[in-house]
């Protein structure tokens, strides 16, 4: 009987070695090679330029975030132009051949089929208080009126800007705070979107979710460990960004 308890705990003290030695082992391997400083994401990716400070330059008031966009395009004045013809103000691609189309066609959220939110003519002023604009309330909201971009929801780095139906901001947003906070577009900003598509939290996306706002690394190495943006990555030229908002891209580009 001493016998047999001997060899079982002798037993357990070689299985525990065999798991604890594995685990101590790789979790002291060095990053370093020789004293090498070990590759930073960061050396390939150009760095972002230093926002201008805006708080003394936009003095208002603002009553409508139109007036917010006029005061931005008074320095700004080409950006309007470039926003109205990018994807996120059209929610559809350029024109596309596709297999089985006899002519060319244009696909995206305005109008493909959206997962189980079937379509944005199901509830127009709902879906649309995800776009970049105001006003799109039906059909018949003008693409080509760039008095319609918002700017602040890429741009706000107040904290307190909200987006409601048809895009509008809710009642009791401070537009002269949200307007002198501007920057360039924080996780903040395009998760406000992107992390809440279909109404709620990684209700749309699966990859994408408010998690991602401050990642640990484990999520995302990336954000988490290296604090890069989603612009970081998707970098953009003339307000359009690069990246494919659906899972395939309909022609091979991304």
């Amino acid at each position: 009987m001493k016998y047999r308890q001997t060899g079982w705990i002798a037993g357990l003290v070689f299985i525990l070695a065999l798991v604890a030695i594995p685990i101590w082992y790789f979790t002291q391997i060095d990053d370093t090679v020789a004293g090498q400083i070990p590759d930073s994401p960061w050396d390939g990716v150009p760095r972002r330029a230093a926002p201008v400070d805006h708080s003394s330059l936009l003095e208002g008031p603002f009553e409508t975030g139109q007036q917010v966009t006029a005061a931005c395009l008074a320095c700004h004045e080409d950006s309007a132009e470039q926003v109205i013809h990018t994807a996120h103000w059209r929610w559809e691609s350029g024109p596309v051949e596709m297999e089985g189309r006899a002519e060319a066609v244009s696909v995206g959220k305005k109008n493909a089929i959206n997962n189980f939110c079937i379509g944005i003519q199901g509830n127009w002023e709902s879906c649309t208080s995800c776009h970049a604009g105001y006003g799109w309330e039906d059909e018949t909201f003008d693409f080509e009126n760039t008095a319609n971009v918002d700017c602040l929801a890429c741009h706000d780095h107040s904290g307190g800007y909200r987006k409601g139906k048809m895009g509008l901001p809710v009642e009791g947003v401070d537009l002269v705070a949200a307007a002198k906070s501007v920057g360039l577009p924080t996780r903040e900003n395009c998760g406000s979107c992107h992390f809440r598509g279909g109404g709620g939290n990684a209700v749309k996306h699966g990859d994408l979710d408010e998690s991602l706002y401050y990642p640990e690394e484990h999520v995302d190495v990336h954000m988490g460990r290296y604090d890069f943006q989603c612009i970081d990555c998707h970098r953009t030229e003339d307000h359009v960004i690069g990246g494919r908002s659906i899972s395939v891209s309909v022609d091979n580009e991304n």
